[in-house]
């Protein structure tokens, strides 16, 4: 508090004597010149030598008595070798100088903008706080010794980073469907028909084999009746006659194995499906052909 006081104060005198457009203040008081030689030793002893100067300043003038206005003179200058200055060079990221730029020391506004010339500073740490138009703001910490003059510190303004871009949330899944069904498989002319052609393939067989043994029934009919015209009385006879008739039995069986084949063929093939699973089953037997499935 003592040293805010101090500083406060030395601020205040330093005014004063800006305002007057003097290097000294204009006309103090006696009690305004102890006061401020006073205060001086005071500030110095805190090492706050920019308010040091300022009552110094005051007590150094020409109104003040003279051997304190001696005095204070004399530590003038020894302030002013003391205090160390600072000289601020500020760049864009192009590094192009820029001079609009307003400097804060631990929250006390040191200059508007930079011209290139040196800023008085207080010895020890402070933070300094530079602001341009349109940039982010820079902070430094820096510390100075008593006695250090121009020192130079360069400042690069850079842009703020692009922000990244906004993730975009992921596209809900395509409802889930059914995968398309199978192709049923598919024979060049379906099951049933395919049955169809095995019955009248059958047919066909039992039709010829009855047109053959029909033929050989007659054949044999035709002999016997030469060796046998009304009855037989010879051994031969008989047997020509017996297979005469087993030769017309088995004509019959094909044609009618053979009927049927053709008419089962018939009934599978107009009434196939254009595709289709079947399974069937074809039985052949003595004078009939049976046929049995599942379309």
């Amino acid at each position: 508090m003592r040293r805010d006081l101090l500083r406060a104060t030395g601020f205040a005198a330093a005014g004063v004597v800006l305002l007057c457009g003097s290097a000294r203040a204009a006309n103090p008081s006696i009690a305004d010149c102890l006061t401020a030689s006073e205060a001086s030793i005071k500030l110095g002893r805190e090492h706050l030598l920019r308010a040091q100067r300022a009552q110094l300043l005051t007590c150094a003038s020409t109104s003040c008595p003279g051997e304190i206005r001696k005095e204070c003179i004399h530590r003038v200058d020894e302030v002013d070798a003391a205090i160390p200055t600072l000289i601020f060079e500020a760049k864009d990221a192009g590094g192009n100088d820029l001079g609009a730029v307003k400097v804060t020391m631990d929250g006390e506004v040191l200059a508007e903008r930079l011209d290139g010339t040196a800023l008085p500073i207080d010895p020890g740490e402070h933070t300094f706080v530079l602001e341009t138009a349109g940039l982010p703001i820079v902070e430094k910490h820096f510390v100075l010794r008593e006695g250090q003059k121009g020192r130079h510190e360069t400042v690069t303004f850079v842009p703020p980073a692009p922000a990244p871009p906004t993730a975009q949330p992921a596209p809900p899944p395509p409802p889930a469907t059914a995968p398309p069904p199978a192709p049923e498989r598919a024979d060049a002319m379906g099951a049933q028909r395919m049955i169809a052609l095995v019955a009248g393939g059958v047919g066909i067989v039992g039709l010829g084999l009855g047109t053959a043994f029909g033929l050989a029934a007659l054949s044999k009919r035709n002999s016997a009746q030469q060796e046998c015209p009304a009855q037989c009385a010879t051994q031969d006879g008989v047997s020509m006659w017996s297979g005469a008739k087993s030769t017309a039995n088995v004509s019959t069986v094909g044609f009618v194995v053979g009927g049927i084949g053709l008419a089962g063929a018939a009934v599978l093939w107009f009434t196939a499906p254009a595709v289709g699973d079947a399974r069937a089953q074809v039985g052949i037997g003595p004078g009939a052909l049976r046929v049995s499935g599942a379309w």
